[in-house]
């Protein structure tokens, strides 16, 4: 733990008499040996909230309940590396190891007395009824008892989300344990299963979490809208039904990621830093892109056709981003999460369409650009992984060489398209003084100016106010 952190837990333990034990994950997370551990969990056997109170004050912090009924409390302090989270909360059960009886896996389900660690800075004495020390040496994730799962189904799919953070293993009684009860998990609030699963999300390896989740009976529950997906094999280049497609296209996303410095160098940073911002609450970019790639080709059984043998989806990627927009609004998405993801699967097949003999036009890339605007990346991006998902079993002389086309529209994209959205020679206001009428045409002027400012053929204001003008 980071010495301002513990600074603020000796501050923490003048405070009470009583006893304040650290529990649950950062009890884990010291014994995983994480260095700046931020979300600290504490646990008191009452009066906690006043406590907090007067720590959120002493700390000049900010206090505030998470739950008033429970007495569930939170201080946030900003400091220098980012906000620290201490979560303060009573005994929920007779004594310390009733409270921990309750909680949902074994590696959760220890304590240690603050006073104790402050001043010895020991794990030694970590309290561990439960043998989660055990479980963190061999990599397990273990329910503490069955009926957790039922108090809380979340924790039917935070099994799967641990898994992945912390790269455990469900161990195979827990396994079974979810399975029997996976239809459970559509209990909780939408929020709730939509918090978890974008935390899973988020890491590596999306494959293997979403093949987990797919194995224990959870992923039909959540996203009933892929069922028609399984065992769906159409046309001689799908060796695997669409779904385990969608599912590994997900999982390409990490190889696409490590090759950018290769297909992009001189983007690959910038890029990969986009991806790491935030579109909402615990859903990054990197998120509702591989949540993209799940949903992308959930239309192709409704627009499959056959013509002289050959398989044709017709629409299906308008008709895809009608279907993902409503999954979206299910798990009570933000409409900014909702627009990246449906503009991303709408025009997934954008890539492909541009990658012709002799490359992609400037006009072509500006629309391109135009229509997905700072989605564009995730669009590449998808497009790429969808492309090697599908090369596992394509032979090569039908490949469609992606990789160029994209390094093309990347270089303009962040060269010419974002300048000239930040820079645009004209504005409405230059319309009405040459004597326009405000209308919808407004906008078709202004986006031609811009489509001819990216490509070159308008260098200056000038230029472009005397073009304007032939258009009278």
């Amino acid at each position: 733990m980071n010495p301002p952190t513990l600074t603020y837990l000796s501050q923490l333990i003048s405070l009470s008499y009583n006893t304040i034990y650290l529990v649950g994950g950062s009890v884990r997370d010291l014994l995983l040996g994480e260095p700046g551990i931020k979300d600290i969990d504490l646990l008191m056997t009452s009066g906690s909230e006043a406590v907090a109170r007067s720590f959120a004050d002493k700390i000049d912090g900010s206090f505030f309940f998470l739950d008033q009924e429970r007495k569930i409390t939170r201080v946030v302090k900003h400091a220098d590396g980012g906000p620290l989270q201490f979560d303060f909360t009573n005994f929920d059960g007779a004594d310390l190891e009733a409270d921990l009886a309750r909680r949902d896996f074994t590696i959760n389900a220890m304590a240690l007395d603050l006073r104790e660690f402050v001043n010895n800075q020991s794990l030694e004495k970590v309290i561990d009824p439960f043998h989660g020390k055990d479980d963190i040496k061999n990599r397990l994730i273990r329910v503490v008892k069955a009926e957790a799962l039922d108090e809380d189904p979340l924790r039917l799919l935070r099994a799967v989300r641990f898994a992945a953070t912390l790269r455990f293993t469900i161990d195979h009684a827990t396994a079974e344990y979810i399975r029997h009860r996976s239809k459970l998990i559509t209990v909780p609030s939408p929020e709730r299963q939509r918090d978890e699963l974008f935390l899973l999300l988020s890491e590596r390896d999306a494959k293997k979490h979403l093949q987990l989740m797919d194995s224990l009976g959870l992923l039909s529950p959540l996203l009933p809208e892929l069922d028609p997906l399984r065992g769906f094999f159409p046309g001689k280049y799908h060796a695997h039904d669409v779904l385990s497609h969608s599912i590994r296209t997900a999982g390409y996303i990490d190889s696409v990621l490590d090759d950018l410095p290769k297909i992009s160098p001189d983007h690959a940073a910038r890029l990969l830093g986009h991806l790491e911002e935030s579109i909402e609450l615990l859903v990054p970019r990197k998120a509702a892109l591989r949540f993209a790639c799940l949903l992308h080709d959930m239309a192709k059984p409704e627009t499959y056709t056959t013509t002289d043998g050959h398989v044709r989806f017709h629409g299906h990627d308008n008709l895809g981003a009608e279907k993902a927009a409503l999954v979206c609004r299910r798990f009570r998405l933000s409409r900014d999460s909702e627009k990246a993801v449906t503009k991303v699967v709408k025009q997934h097949m954008r890539l492909f369409n541009l990658s012709a003999a002799g490359g992609p036009s400037k006009n072509a890339m500006y629309r391109y650009c135009r229509d997905l605007g700072d989605v564009l990346p995730e669009s590449l991006i998808l497009a790429q992984a969808d492309a090697r998902a599908t090369y596992e079993i394509m032979p090569k002389e039908k490949f469609t060489d992606t990789g160029e086309t994209m390094a093309a529209v990347l270089d303009y994209y962040y060269e010419k398209f974002l300048k000239t959205e930040s820079g645009p020679l004209v504005t409405g206001q230059d319309l009405i003084e040459l004597g326009f009428k405000p209308g919808p045409h407004f906008r078709e002027i202004l986006e031609d100016v811009k489509e001819r400012q990216a490509e070159g053929t308008l260098k200056d204001r000038r230029e472009a106010l005397s073009y304007i003008k032939t258009l009278r």
